[in-house]
């Protein structure tokens, strides 16, 4: 095993440092179609995200990393006969860094049928039969997006009538957040599923009043029918990287926190950068559920590439369920239902004490998702004693969702340096029934990113993409006014928690690079970061909150490198 102490300790980053000012809008003029190794740009509000130059009216780029900023008399100075980009009175950010995403999902989920926003079997049935009109006898049907949360209130589906529309095909129809799975007849078939099979370890296969299963399946009681439903190849988990990368960075997102890759994930991720062929950075967080995999790269240590296309340094694990389908681990009862409620750990404290014990011992960053109350309590007192032996290491650990806390548990990430990583469209979207699950009392301590803040508690804000809106101006419009996409002028959910536009896009990009050890490359505009950016055509910080979610990105920029543009 290799020792691996960071002496710099670097708890205390977040500052506030976006000031508003934008430039007169010139008419439109044309932007150059290629980059040389040089390029200035100007003629806009650029706004840098560091602590010294909030704003600046031109930024040189060469070899993809930033050479200069100042005015544009200093930088053609500087840089004669180099190429301009205009940008006629838009705005320039550094670009978005979506900390905690499943890309090869979404790119897979472009094949998938699409459920997100079904509220019956009806239109259940009815948007599988439009994805699949004519399926081969034995071909798996998937789909993906039905809300786990909203059925759990409402009454979970049963497979009836996915058997009567699909009696030749096995149907696999994953959660929107992917706590429960939904199954008909054919496919519990082939699982072997049977009225008096158990229950596993961890997990629920819900039933009828008979016996027999509804066809839905909690936790990881997926597991005994996802065992046999053929898994992508390398090739088709490549294409599918790929396509998602597509998918974000037309939403200006630049780098990504790819969230509990499996080994074969980890080989697709590898191949792509070593081909070239990846569109934006990724952050590989691997899946610590897997004992076989975390102890070969124990072994193996880090690994970061020298262009930081592609680093493998962090652990993602699943430790309890979710709010939604009462798995979540809470330390006093649901408040609406206790006797539906199966709390759930996905892994034992044994293991992932074992996870953060050697994580600390070698370097690697511990991400664990929690989000019941407990489940934060427990992370965090495992987290306290694997550190301790290392009282100056760098460390940068997370917690994935933090999404009800007990109240001392902003004192404590905060001593601890331990960061929550967030998502604003998460509590939107639970806002129908979260309160519901917890309570009048219990709900002052959810989805609580202004006391972490206020406490100094480090806060990254992401989107856990795929499943609810997740493109980076909706997470921010999320955060600013916890409103949904079609009431922006609304009140807002419990908006004393709200963050301000400039808090919000730090938590998505230098408070992001951070997180990835990443501070001294990316997340800011900064000389000697790489030139990561994106164009907007409207200013985050002067805009009316409800006008977020409408900003447009005009283009995305990697290493100085126009990776999307508009026509």
């Amino acid at each position: 095993m290799k020792t691996f102490n960071h002496i710099c300790c670097s708890m205390v980053f977040y500052a506030s440092v976006l000031l508003s000012g934008c430039s007169d809008v010139k008419e439109s003029e044309q932007v150059p179609e290629t980059q040389g190794s040089s390029l200035i740009v100007h003629g806009g509000t650029i706004r840098t995200l560091q602590n010294t130059m909030q704003t600046v009216d031109a930024m040189l780029i060469t070899d993809g990393k930033i050479a200069a900023l100042g005015s544009l008399t200093q930088l053609a100075r500087q840089a004669p006969n180099t190429k301009q980009l205009d940008l006629i009175g838009k705005t320039v950010l550094p670009g978005f860094i979506d900390s905690h995403v499943h890309v090869r999902e979404l790119g897979m989920d472009a094949s998938k049928a699409d459920l997100v926003g079904v509220r019956s079997i009806e239109d259940i049935v009815d948007r599988l039969s439009e994805s699949y009109p004519d399926p081969m006898p034995g071909e798996w049907l998937v789909g993906q997006g039905w809300d786990e949360g909203w059925f759990a209130s409402a009454g979970y589906p049963d497979r009836a009538q996915l058997d009567a529309a699909f009696p030749n095909n096995p149907v696999h129809l994953e959660s929107l957040h992917g706590f429960a799975g939904f199954y008909n007849g054919k496919a519990l078939e082939i699982a072997q599923i049977t009225d008096t099979t158990p229950n596993p370890d961890v997990g629920q296969i819900l039933r009828r009043p008979d016996g027999s299963a509804t066809g839905v399946m909690l936790t990881l009681a997926q597991d005994l029918v996802n065992r046999h439903i053929p898994s992508a190849s390398i090739e088709a988990r490549k294409d599918a990287i790929i396509k998602g990368l597509q998918i974000m960075v037309k939403a200006g997102v630049t780098s990504v926190h790819e969230a509990g890759m499996t080994d074969a994930d980890t080989q697709a991720f590898l191949e792509l950068a070593n081909e070239g062929q990846l569109p934006v950075r990724v952050y590989g967080m691997l899946n610590g559920n897997d004992k076989k995999l975390m102890t070969h790269w124990f072994n193996r240590g880090i690994y970061e590439q020298p262009d930081a296309m592609f680093a493998v340094r962090s652990i993602k694990v699943f430790y309890d369920g979710s709010l939604g389908s009462r798995t979540a681990l809470m330390q006093e009862p649901y408040s609406d239902d206790p006797s539906a409620a199966n709390p759930t750990e996905r892994i034992t404290p044994d293991q992932l004490t074992w996870l953060a014990d050697n994580a600390a011992e070698n370097g690697f960053q511990m991400a664990v998702h929690a989000i019941g109350d407990e489940g934060n309590n427990r992370t965090l007192t495992i987290y306290e004693k694997a550190l301790s032996p290392y009282p100056l290491q760098d460390h940068r650990w997370r917690i994935e969702h933090a999404q009800v806390v007990l109240p001392d548990f902003f004192e404590r990430s905060a001593k601890l340096g331990v960061i929550s990583s967030v998502q604003s469209s998460h509590a939107v979207g639970d806002s129908g029934w979260a309160e519901d699950r917890v309570g009048p009392d219990r709900i002052a301590y959810a989805y609580a990113w202004r006391k972490m803040l206020d406490a100094g508690v480090p806060v990254i804000l992401n989107s856990d993409l795929p499943g609810e809106p997740w493109e980076p101006m909706q997470t921010a419009y999320f955060a600013v006014t916890r409103n949904t996409l079609d009431n922006p002028l609304g009140e807002g959910w419990y908006t004393e928690e709200a963050l301000t536009a400039q808090e919000a896009l730090n938590a998505m990009t230098k408070a992001g690079a951070h997180a990835a050890f990443q501070d001294d490359m990316l997340g800011s505009l900064d000389v000697g970061n790489w030139a990561d950016f994106v164009i907007l055509d409207a200013d985050p910080i002067t805009v009316d909150p409800a006008a977020l979610k409408d900003i447009s990105v005009v283009s995305t920029w990697v290493a100085g490198q126009k990776v999307f543009g508009k026509e």
